[in-house]
């Protein structure tokens, strides 16, 4: 099997060949391609060879391609501060009146957003170079929670989500967020991607309560999933950085082909849950393994995480993403120990 064959063997519920490797890696593959995160977002060429470069060097199964969280919050008209040497970052909502924001959450702003056109044309350079050989995922930035909240500031909208009285405007907002999200889905279809992801992180228990989540944001979750399957025939993946434990049987209904699931989740508890019902993409800590730890640590945490689950129904990855300076021997300790590990 090659890598596009087998994390779609994994992810369509057979057994591959080997353990599937994808890694949110788009700082230090940048690094290693020696750009600085403005020369690699500002320049399709340049993201395209950084990740097909890093994938060939570590024998990564699939690409995950992205570039920052600040991709469609910026289209809309956030501001955002585009740092010379790492990720972009929000530093102001687009608007502070709701109802105003509410007008200005519309698809069309998308595509006249250059950063995204980078984005859209880096994929199709990766998959007209590696397409079938090297799995395409290409990740269509932040859900509808997480969208509305950047747009608005998180204090004015964690703050109105507690104001009965602006509970209409609220889901009004999140609605409009959602059909700018399921817009970037379709353009990355376009471009050739064999699946696409999203980010959600704001929807997490970390921000918010399981009684939120379900009322503000699994409801646009299940329209996704429905739209990405049913009209534009896609998979896609669920990515939700901390610990799910209070919302993961909650987020597994849902029914996304895959849920990324970070370091902090009871993995063991999640491996059990997970069996059957959706493939699992991470959990290896992004910074205390790839970065700080030694190799040795390295092959001991792989070993544990593909010991509770077998192997099987995993792409195994970061579960989040990796700093710039990682070093390489921890990158080939992982790959060495998952292409070594067994699978039952």
């Amino acid at each position: 099997m090659n890598g596009y064959e087998r994390i779609m063997a994994v992810l369509h519920g057979q057994k591959a060949d080997k353990v599937p490797l994808m890694l949110l890696n788009f700082m230090p593959a940048a690094a290693e391609a020696g750009f600085t995160m403005d020369e690699y977002r500002s320049s399709a060429k340049n993201m395209a060879k950084a990740q097909i470069d890093f994938a060939r060097k570590y024998g990564m199964d699939g690409i995950w391609l992205e570039v920052d969280t600040c991709m469609e919050a910026g289209a809309i008209g956030a501001e955002v501060e585009l740092r010379r040497d790492a990720p972009a970052a929000i530093t102001g909502p687009a608007a502070d009146n709701i109802k105003e924001l509410i007008d200005m959450m519309t698809p069309d702003r998308l595509l006249k957003y250059d950063r995204i056109k980078i984005m859209l044309e880096a994929a199709h350079l990766i998959k007209k170079e590696v397409g079938g050989e090297i799995l395409l995922r290409g990740n269509c930035d932040q859900m509808a929670f997480s969208l509305a909240m950047l747009c608005y500031g998180m204090e004015n909208f964690l703050a109105d989500l507690t104001d009965e009285d602006l509970e209409e405007d609220i889901q009004t907002l999140i609605s409009r967020a959602f059909e700018v999200h399921l817009e970037f889905h379709r353009l990355m279809k376009q471009t050739g991607a064999d699946i696409t992801s999203f980010g959600d992180s704001s929807c997490g228990p970390d921000v918010i309560g399981p009684a939120m989540y379900l009322k503000y944001s699994k409801p646009y979750h299940q329209k996704l999933q429905k739209a990405v399957s049913e009209e534009l025939g896609m998979m896609t993946v669920c990515h939700i950085c901390g610990n799910l434990d209070r919302i993961i049987e909650d987020v597994l209904d849902v029914g996304f082909a895959g849920i990324e699931i970070d370091y902090k989740t009871n993995i063991p508890r999640a491996a059990e849950l997970m069996r059957g019902k959706t493939v699992e993409f991470g959990p290896i800590d992004p910074s205390g393994m790839f970065y700080f730890a030694k190799p040795e640590e390295m092959t001991r945490e792989v070993n544990r995480v593909l010991d509770c689950f077998g192997g099987r129904g995993i792409v195994l990855g970061a579960g989040c993403a990796i700093p710039k300076g990682a070093p390489e021997e921890n990158f080939r300790a992982f790959a060495k120990a998952a292409r070594s590990y067994t699978i039952r």
